[in-house]
């Protein structure tokens, strides 16, 4: 995947996610947990992404996603 074809993803899912918590009214927008479950949201989809091309998956020693 390129890196615009995974910021396209990211924006996809983040707006999959806004359509979910609109109907549900779980986490309240623009709240510190609402910016956390964006992060999660991307970081989960970044994985997918890598997992999807056949990539190997990195991680930090803080656990963030090593290009």
């Amino acid at each position: 995947m390129t890196q615009g074809q995974i910021e396209y993803a990211i924006r996809k899912a983040h707006e999959s996610f806004d359509r979910w918590n609109d109907v549900t009214g779980l986490i309240p927008k623009f709240s510190g947990y609402y910016y956390e479950a964006l992060a999660e949201i991307e970081t989960a989809t970044r994985i997918g992404a890598r997992v999807a091309c056949g990539l190997e998956v990195r991680f930090d020693e803080d656990g963030g996603i090593l290009e």
